[in-house]
């Protein structure tokens, strides 16, 4: 064997087991209560064994606004927080066709720590185009329903297009759900009355925008047939709305990210562009927080990522809050924001490792190779230990963010080591990786995809 990972407390969603862990040429080789030789042993002491998670949203704006973040930067960050897949597409230089696609995997084949999938764009003019970058090697379809980033959304006649192309070739769509005639008219009068204080985010970028898409997004899926993912779900209404097309048959899915359950909508007056994000953060109340969890804890809510998509604090404060970039770092905090409500109670181990990594997987055609630590899988593994305390820090940030909105947060549980088919590349908050050997993943032939 290559790495023996030796008294773990191995979790899966069906529960946890003791074991004895072993990997040979990147893959789990067995899982045992006997003691075999390796090159390589780590005396785990009891902590838990994670499959490692596959964080399916992140703009790592490489190429394209690498001041902000490039892969290299972006996946040690990943690999630090236990993160050992993502799948990414950046605005700045989107992937919209074949040759596009395999531009930019070529261009990180030296880059990533971790292993990556991307995504594609499907823009008001590359719609064509859809079926091609899907079958190139795209994980899935990325859309707006609103202007966003400067990027153009697909008005209804297209998303109706787009679905009904994804349904015939069997793609999936992640749509970013916030409707464009209520976001331009709230910002168009916003401007008129000479706004530019930090309240505008909430008003121009509304509860009520987010509803009208959603609600569209979930009628056509249903009407297509299509495989649609809601992108960053930010309230339990949001959820309900979806969940009511989904029990009339809609092949729907919703993701949401840490911000929508640890951050509040009152933060962005005071924090301003550190908090300018979008859709933005909805919890009113303690009682809004717990509406997401019951949904998570539930699966109605059925998976979480990060939408990370930092920005230097030079450039978070350049600008008006209109100008100012949209989104936050995160890829490196949901591991441990998510163990430390483990340890509150609001969510079970097994239903964490269900949503940072099973369900992921099998939603974009990564599983069994990713998102479980069956026999053959990939060897992605994080050790975690669930009892240490720790403060987030700003200066201990490893995206080239180089802040945290969650700073000044104490939280239980870290990962301690993360391993990328069998190979160290984080120890206890450090990247140890070295930049080429995450490599491009697409989707499993063998894949066991939700339906």
């Amino acid at each position: 064997m290559d790495l023996a990972i030796l008294g773990a407390t191995v979790v899966t969603p069906a529960g946890t087991f003791f074991a004895h862990v072993y990997a040979r040429d990147g893959r789990i080789a067995a899982l045992t209560s006997e003691r075999l030789p390796a090159r390589e042993t780590v005396e785990a002491g009891g902590l838990l064994l994670l499959p490692g998670m596959v964080d399916s949203h992140v703009h790592f704006m490489d190429p394209g606004a690498t001041e902000r973040e490039d892969f290299t930067s972006g996946s040690s960050a990943a690999a630090v927080g236990g993160v050992t897949t993502v799948i990414e597409h950046t605005h700045a230089a989107p992937v919209t066709d074949a040759a596009t696609f395999r531009a930019k995997a070529a261009h990180l084949r030296t880059r990533s720590l971790v292993d990556f999938g991307l995504a594609a764009h499907v823009l008001p003019d590359s719609l064509e185009r859809a079926r091609e970058v899907w079958e190139a090697g795209a994980l899935y379809l990325k859309a707006f329903t609103c202007t966003t980033h400067g990027i153009a959304g697909l008005s209804t006649f297209d998303l109706l297009r787009l679905f009904q192309e994804a349904a015939a070739c069997d793609a999936i769509c992640l749509v970013h759900c916030e409707d464009e005639a209520l976001t331009a008219g709230a910002e168009r009068r916003l401007r008129e009355a000479g706004r530019a204080d930090f309240g505008v985010i909430p008003l121009w970028r509304s509860r009520e925008a987010e509803l009208v898409a959603v609600g569209t997004v979930a009628l056509l899926a249903r009407l297509s047939g299509a495989r649609v993912v809601i992108a960053h779900a930010s309230h339990a209404a949001a959820v309900d709305l979806a969940g009511r097309e989904r029990q009339r048959g809609a092949r729907l899915w919703v993701e949401s990210c840490p911000q929508y359950f640890y951050l509040r909508e009152e933060e962005v007056l005071e924090q301003g562009p550190f908090r300018k994000f979008t859709p933005p953060a909805r919890c009113r109340s303690q009682a809004d927080a717990d509406a997401m969890w019951d949904r998570l804890r539930r699966g109605e809510i059925t998976h979480l990522a990060t939408d990370h998509a930092p920005a230097t604090r030079a450039q978070k404060e350049a600008g008006s809050i209109w100008e100012v970039h949209f989104g936050l770092p995160g890829v490196e905090t949901t591991l441990p924001l998510l163990l430390e409500a483990v340890n509150q109670g609001w969510l079970t181990l097994p239903r964490l490792v269900e949503a940072l990594a099973e369900v992921p997987a099998r939603l974009y055609g990564l599983y069994p190779r990713k998102g479980t630590l069956h026999l053959e899988a990939d060897a992605d593994m994080v050790l975690v230990d669930l009892a240490s305390r720790r403060v987030l820090r700003d200066e201990e940030v490893v995206s080239r963010a180089g802040w945290t909105p969650y700073a000044g947060r104490q939280v239980q549980g870290r990962p301690v080591m993360t391993f990328v088919r069998g190979r160290l590349v984080a120890r206890e908050g450090r990247p140890t990786g070295e930049p080429g050997w995450g490599r491009l993943v697409t989707r499993d032939q063998r894949a066991q995809a939700l339906s």
